[in-house]
């Protein structure tokens, strides 16, 4: 890490974890974030592929990231942006899972060009690998969007109601039928008796 969190390292153990070893996943840009909650890894666990994903934000956008490793987190492949286009132009909040070849990464994504926007409208993602991410194949896990407005990352730090969404944003695959089910926090269902915004936890199950 560095003044401003915009490197990513996996650290690695062979002996049950009595010592271990950083490996550098990405570097990020002069002057870049990844502080943008959270960076995220998971194993394939029928071919122990290491998966990686995180938020960098720099003068060329929020985005969310990937890499993997096929060789137990020892090496890493090249970082690539898996919020392409006609996906979200910002992109915060990623999760991610794996099953027999299969990668699904899931984020929050607007259209706008900041998470600050007051004006974002904010939906779920989902990005889906089959080729260990040379390509994504992207969806829309929220029909309707789940959240207007800013989407603070500063955790105590963040104003009323740009907060809402919390950490609650998980995702799993099914390995009987490899299909991925996703916890994301909805906060345009409901309101409180003040009319403000009450958050909601949301199943989303794939089809």
């Amino acid at each position: 890490k560095t003044a401003f969190y915009d490197n990513v390292f996996v650290s690695r153990s062979s002996d049950g974890g009595q010592h271990w070893m950083p490996v550098q996943v990405f570097a990020g840009p002069v002057i870049s974030t990844n502080g943008n909650v959270f960076p995220a890894v998971t194993v394939d666990a029928t071919n122990g592929n290491v998966y990686a994903t995180w938020t960098n934000r720099s003068s060329a956008g929020t985005n969310v990231y990937f890499s993997f490793s096929a060789d137990t987190g020892a090496t890493w492949s090249a970082p690539v942006i898996v919020n392409l286009a006609p996906a979200a132009t910002t992109a915060i909040f990623p999760w991610v899972a794996a099953h027999s070849g299969t990668v699904d990464v899931v984020y929050y994504g607007t259209s706008a060009a900041s998470k600050d926007d007051p004006s974002a409208v904010w939906n779920v993602y989902l990005a889906q690998t089959t080729d260990n991410g040379a390509s994504f194949a992207q969806s829309l896990v929220s029909n309707t969007p789940n959240h207007k407005g800013v989407i603070c990352t500063n955790g105590t730090g963040c104003a009323p109601g740009t907060r809402n969404l919390l950490d609650l944003f998980q995702v799993k695959i099914d390995p009987l039928n490899g299909l991925a089910a996703i916890v994301y926090v909805d906060d345009t269902l409901t309101k409180d008796s003040s009319g403000n915004p009450l958050a909601q936890t949301v199943l989303a199950q794939q089809q």
